[in-house]
């Protein structure tokens, strides 16, 4: 299994809540998992034999499920902030 690096990260800040934008080529949506630690977002996505992974400090707490939008290689994951 090869090892991938998430190829684009941005992430936006909001009145109440942040979204994280990323890129991950030949992905689907129901191949990405995340979790939610506080101030770290964990994302993990496997596409045939690829695998990403990347842990994004997000700089502040935020709380709820992480919402995944998105297809084709590009996703939305919305949180909400504390």
């Amino acid at each position: 299994m090869q090892a991938g690096t998430l190829s684009g990260v941005d992430i936006l800040k909001e009145a109440d809540r942040l979204q994280v934008i990323v890129e991950l080529s030949g992905v689907h949506k129901d191949d990405i998992s995340v979790d939610l630690r506080r101030t770290t977002l964990d994302i993990v996505a496997h596409a045939g034999t690829r695998r990403y992974h990347r842990d994004i400090n997000l700089g502040i707490p935020v709380k709820g499920e992480p919402v995944i939008c998105g297809n084709n290689g590009i996703f939305e994951i919305i949180l909400g902030k504390v």
